[in-house]
């Protein structure tokens, strides 16, 4: 985060249970976000985003505010689970034969 050039950081969860998953910075001009650590999509547009989230410091939670558009105010979001990419299961060893 210190590398980055950008000076608003905005956390990725998976879903509204809050669990994180990345870091993102947002780029002021295409307003897309960019992964800077973490897992997730590497670039997320402004279309991807499904909720975004406040923190509130007195409450020490997030709490999710109805709006879409993404701004300074913003703290983390999450996106729709199809951009979820499945992780391949591990392949079964076959038998060897002797």
């Amino acid at each position: 985060m210190e590398a980055s050039a950008g000076n608003h950081f905005l956390i990725l969860f998976r879903d509204a249970s809050c669990q994180f998953r990345a870091v993102y910075t947002m780029n002021p001009e295409t307003e897309e976000m960019v992964r800077l650590t973490g897992v997730g999509p590497r670039v997320i547009a402004p279309e991807m985003v499904d909720s975004i989230y406040k923190y509130s410091s007195d409450r020490k939670q997030f709490t999710a505010i109805p709006s879409k558009t993404m701004s300074m105010s913003v703290d983390a979001f999450t996106i729709p689970g199809h951009f979820w990419q499945k992780r391949p299961g591990t392949p079964k060893k076959l038998g060897t034969p002797k």
